[in-house]
């Protein structure tokens, strides 16, 4: 609704193949996914020297600091907690794709 193209990954090791084909402007990853979930992701994504500076927004409901701290040290740019509003969400892809 906000005007963004969108590709959607069933899961993380799905994403990983799509990210050998396209490289996004910001990537919405969720903490619990299977085969592959979002702190193994963000690590992958880091770790490659073709996607290591997508911003990565993790939406998960994990709210301890153990789990922020997981997806800072993974490479997390904005870690949301659910429920969150679709204008917070909005606001921080627009601020990370704009940067």
């Amino acid at each position: 609704d906000a005007g963004y193209a969108v590709r959607t990954a069933i899961d993380g090791l799905e994403a990983v193949g799509m990210l050998q084909r396209f490289v996004p402007s910001v990537m919405l990853v969720d903490m619990e996914m299977p085969r592959m979930n979002g702190i193994e992701l963000t690590a992958h994504v880091r770790d490659s020297e073709r996607t290591k500076n997508i911003p990565v927004i993790m939406i998960t409901s994990r709210s301890t600091e153990k789990h922020r701290q997981m997806g800072k040290e993974a490479g997390v740019d904005v870690y949301l907690t659910k429920p969150f509003s679709d204008d917070a969400l909005i606001e921080h892809v627009e601020r990370l794709v704009h940067r």
